[in-house]
């Protein structure tokens, strides 16, 4: 629980659900119109985890890690596919993110990950990552499979 602006507000860090849909659909890469359904698929998988900061219904911010057999690791890999905090002071989106990357290496540790790496974007979220013992490696190349103007 934390105090802000004088109110008490209880923080739930928790997996998504169906009814976060609209709070993450902005959030979501490709073309608009399959985003939801690509939330609805990410969120049933099991070889994802998206969890959200609950702060009394209000979604405050997200963590999405996808997990893949690697061969150069020699088992199972975590990544850090998307991580966000909505708040808009930068000590409260630090604190969000911390608590999110946290949240990250503990889910990839359960289910007996032997590495985590991070393919997040932003410089905040890529110092929550470093604060927690994340290093630069291999650079990652990446070429886009979406048809023009397709569905997908």
């Amino acid at each position: 629980m934390e105090r802000e602006g004088g109110k008490r507000r209880d923080l739930r860090l928790r997996r998504a659900r169906r009814e976060d849909i609209p709070a993450l659909c902005d959030h979501v890469g490709g073309p608009p119109a399959g985003r939801v359904r690509a939330l609805r698929r990410l969120l049933k998988t099991l070889s994802a985890d998206v969890h959200v900061i609950d702060r009394e219904g209000h979604i405050d911010g997200f963590v999405s890690v996808t997990y893949r057999r690697s061969f150069t690791h020699g088992g199972l890999l975590a990544t850090v596919d998307a991580m966000m905090s909505f708040r808009e002071s930068a000590e409260r989106r630090r604190e969000d993110l911390a608590l999110l990357a946290t949240n990250a290496c503990h889910r990839a540790e359960q289910r007996g990950c032997v590495a985590i790496d991070g393919a997040v974007v932003g410089a905040e979220e890529r110092e929550a990552l470093r604060e927690r013992g994340f290093a630069a490696g291999p650079e990652k190349l990446e070429r886009s499979l979406r048809r023009e103007g397709g569905k997908g």
